[in-house]
C-alpha cells in the first residue's frame, strides 16, 4: 500500500488534530473529485450537444441529398419526355414527307404516261382531234 501524507500518523499530532487533518484532505479530495465530475458532465454535455448537431446536421445533408436527386431524375424524365416529342414530330414529319413524295411519284409516273401517249399518237388521231385516254382522265381530275 502506497504511502499517503493524509493517512500518516505523526507522533507530535494528538488523534483529533489528525483526524480533523485527515478530515480536511478528504474534504479537499472530494471538492477535487467533484469539480472532476462537473467538469467530466460539462464535457459529456458539450460532447452530447455537438452529437445531437452534427446528427441533425446528417438528416439536413441526406434530405437535400435527396431532394438533389429526385431533381436530377425528374430533369432526366422531363429531358426524355421533350426527345419523344422531338421523336415523334419527326417521325411525323417523314412520315408526311414519305406520303407527299409517293403522291408526288404517282403523278409524275402520270404525267410521264400522258406525255409517251401524246408523243404516240399517231398522225389521224391529231387530225381527228382524239385525245388518249390518259389526258381525258387527267383532264377530268383537273379543277377548271
Amino acid at each position: 500500500m502506497k504511502d499517503n501524507p493524509t493517512l500518516k500518523k505523526s507522533k507530535d499530532e494528538s488523534p483529533t488534530e489528525n483526524t480533523q487533518s485527515r478530515i480536511k484532505n478528504l474534504e479537499m479530495e472530494l471538492a477535487k473529485k467533484e469539480s472532476e465530475i462537473e467538469f467530466l458532465k460539462e464535457k459529456f454535455n458539450n460532447n452530447q450537444e455537438i452529437l445531437l448537431d452534427v446528427i441533425e446536421d446528417k438528416k439536413e445533408l441526406k434530405k437535400q441529398v435527396h431532394d438533389f436527386e429526385v431533381k436530377q431524375l425528374d430533369e432526366k424524365l422531363n429531358n426524355f419526355q421533350q426527345l419523344q416529342r422531338e421523336k415523334h414530330k419527326i417521325e411525323h414529319r417523314l412520315f408526311i414527307t414519305k406520303k407527299n413524295l409517293d403522291e408526288a411519284r404517282t403523278e409524275l409516273e402520270f404525267r410521264k404516261e400522258i406525255i409517251e401517249d401524246l408523243e404516240n399518237r399517231g398522225i389521224t388521231d391529231y387530225i381527228m382531234g382524239k385525245f388518249p385516254e390518259s389526258l381525258i382522265r387527267y383532264n377530268k381530275r383537273q379543277p377548271k
